[in-house]
C-alpha cells in the first residue's frame, strides 16, 4: 500500500514534466520593450524560439512623410507589413527613437479593434491584440504619428515582427526587424510660401512675416514668443534650434 502511495506522486510529477510546454506567445500583444531598438535592445525571440531574421519572410515599415521631411507638429501615418508564405499569425510591437532625444513623437491609435498601446510605454510604442494577430501570408497595420518636439533633427522607427506558426506553443516561430530613419524638415531659406495664409521666415534679417499669431518655442518646447506683428524680430533669441508655430504650419530654424 505504501509502495502504491509513494509512485502516485512520482507518475503526477513526470506527467507535469512531459506534458507539452505552454506557449509564452502574447496573442493580445507584446509585452512592451521588444522593437530591437537602440533603446529597448530586445525583441520577440524574448518569448518566443528561433534565430533572429531567419527563414523566409519580410518586414518593412512605410510612411506618408514627405522626402523633404517631417514637420514638427503635424500628423503623419506609419504602415507595418509583414509577409511570410502560408502564414495566418502575426504580432508586432513599433516604436520610434530620437538619438539625442529618446523616445520620439507620440503614436495615435487608429484602429483600436486590431492595435493598442504596448504595456507601460506612455504611448511611445504600439502592439497588435488578439483581433489583430490574424492574417494570409500577409499582415498589415497602421498608426498615426505625431512629430512632436522630442523629434528634432532626426527620427527612426523600430519594429519586431513575429511570424507565428500557430502550433500552440512557442517553439519554431520566426523573428523579423525592420527600421525606417527619417529626417525633420529644416527651413533655412529667406521664405516659404508652400503654405498660403501662413508665416515667412527670413534667415538673413531674422524676422518673421505673418498676417496672424505665431508662437516660437525653443528646443525643449518652451514658448519663448508670440506675435500678431506683420514682421517680427527674433535676433535677440539666444544661437540655437527653435520651432515656428502657426495655425497651419510648424518649422524648425537655426539661428546662428
Amino acid at each position: 500500500m505504501k509502495k502504491s502511495l509513494l509512485l502516485f506522486p512520482i507518475a503526477i510529477a513526470l506527467a507535469m514534466f512531459f506534458y507539452p510546454t505552454t506557449s509564452n506567445s502574447k496573442a493580445d500583444g507584446s509585452p512592451g520593450e521588444k522593437t530591437n531598438s537602440a533603446m529597448d535592445g530586445q525583441n520577440c525571440t524574448g518569448c518566443h524560439s528561433g534565430t533572429i531574421n531567419s527563414g523566409i519572410g519580410s518586414a518593412t515599415i512605410t510612411t506618408n512623410i514627405p522626402a523633404s521631411g517631417y514637420s514638427i507638429g503635424s500628423t503623419y501615418s506609419i504602415t507595418l507589413t509583414g509577409i511570410k508564405t502560408n502564414c495566418i499569425k502575426f504580432g508586432f510591437e513599433l516604436t520610434a527613437e530620437n538619438a539625442m532625444l529618446g523616445k520620439a513623437g507620440t503614436f495615435l491609435i487608429t484602429n483600436s479593434t486590431e492595435t493598442k498601446f504596448a504595456t507601460g510605454t506612455n504611448n511611445t510604442a504600439v502592439t497588435h491584440k488578439t483581433a489583430g494577430n490574424s492574417g494570409n501570408t500577409t499582415k498589415t497595420w497602421s498608426i498615426d504619428w505625431i512629430a512632436s518636439t522630442n523629434t528634432s533633427g532626426s527620427t527612426i522607427f523600430y519594429a519586431a515582427l513575429l511570424f507565428a506558426n500557430n502550433n500552440g506553443n512557442n517553439n519554431g516561430d520566426n523573428t523579423f526587424t525592420t527600421s525606417l530613419s527619417v529626417n525633420e524638415e529644416v527651413v533655412n531659406g529667406i521664405s516659404d510660401n508652400t503654405f498660403k495664409n501662413s508665416f515667412t521666415y527670413n534667415s538673413v534679417t531674422k524676422t518673421i512675416e505673418t498676417t496672424h499669431a505665431v508662437l516660437v518655442y525653443d528646443i525643449s518646447g518652451k514658448l519663448v514668443l508670440t506675435t500678431k506683428e506683420k514682421s517680427t524680430t527674433i535676433s535677440h533669441l539666444k544661437t540655437g534650434v527653435y520651432i515656428i508655430k502657426s495655425k497651419s504650419l510648424s518649422k524648425k530654424i537655426i539661428i546662428n
